[in-house]
């Protein structure tokens, strides 16, 4: 469906948008078509019938191109139908990625890129987000090998481009693809934890508990429990789990300059327990004794 994010109040049917051309040059087979007849046939085709259609009669070789064209909206669906072979169509990546590419907006250059975390403030503009979600799924496409050959350099290259474009989910997925290695990328510690420290400064969560382990674990960058203490409570005040529960132990261990508090301990696990978290589960059956008078009726709250 062609949305008009600006005004929705004229979004078009349920199908793909045709542009006015198709419906006023004399040699369409849609000139003829009555307005009420031309609403009521569009709205049950998808990009398939459009590509069918591209084959059948010379006016309509150009229909899914000059369709997508319509609106960034029309241009996403279209490649995500590509991509995942639907609505009609059968998967063709590299299709998909010639209109991603088109809603990207941005040229990659592998010369000039450079892994290093650099702090940058978001410079899209965009209404639609089209740009930076195109760079995502264009980074996952060359680092998986989808549609293109694989390459994990251009791959990175492009999720710096989300990053850069304002997208903090792309600057802890390049954490994490340094951290574990993943997709062929040599694995290197230092460029992970600077990644994951920009990340969480910049307000992601999952990178404020990586970094967060990272200090504590002195794994790619100068170790320091003080650090590492300040980045769990930052975390796990933002619903974290696993953080509350570090935070927790680092109370019931006396680290980072806590004093030793099993009771401020419970609390923490109780939080973590009650998003789930298993390990703080056990760690309330273990200070039980405790558990019962800080939090009573923990273990009923809780179904354990």
């Amino acid at each position: 469906m062609c949305i008009d994010l600006k005004n929705k109040e004229n979004c078009n049917r349920n199908g793909p948008e045709l542009p006015p051309l198709y419906f006023q040059n004399t040699g369409s087979v849609f000139c003829t078509l009555c307005p009420e007849m031309e609403s009521h046939i569009l709205s049950y085709l998808n990009w398939g019938d459009y590509a069918t259609l591209a084959t059948v009669h010379s006016s309509l070789a150009g229909i899914v191109k000059d369709a997508a064209a319509q609106c960034d909206d029309a241009k996403w669906t279209l490649a995500q139908s590509f991509l995942q072979g639907k609505n009609g169509l059968e998967k063709n990546a590299a299709m998909a990625i010639k209109y991603l590419e088109e809603l990207a907006g941005v040229q990659i250059s592998i010369e000039a890129f450079d892994p290093t975390y650099e702090e940058v403030t978001p410079t899209s503009t965009e209404d639609t987000h089209y740009d930076i979600a195109s760079m995502r799924q264009l980074g996952k496409c060359y680092l998986e090998g989808n549609g293109v050959s694989p390459d994990p350099t251009l791959g990175l290259a492009w999720l710096q481009q989300a990053y850069l474009h304002g997208d903090l989910d792309s600057a802890h997925e390049t954490a994490v693809i340094y951290e574990y290695g993943k997709y062929g990328v040599e694995v290197d510690i230092y460029l992970a934890a600077k990644w994951f420290h920009g990340a969480a400064k910049a307000g992601n969560v999952e990178s404020m508990a990586e970094y967060a382990m990272c200090l504590e674990l002195g794994c790619g960058v100068e170790q320091s429990d003080e650090e590492a203490l300040e980045w769990y409570r930052k975390a796990a005040e933002l619903g974290h789990a696993t953080s509350n529960y570090s935070v927790g132990e680092w109370f019931e261990c006396a680290r980072g300059g806590l004093p030793q508090s099993d009771t401020e301990a419970v609390l923490w696990y109780f939080k973590a327990a009650s998003m789930g978290d298993e390990d703080s589960k056990f760690a309330l059956n273990r200070l039980s004794d405790i558990a019962r008078i800080v939090v009573p009726g923990w273990a009923a709250a809780l179904n354990v």
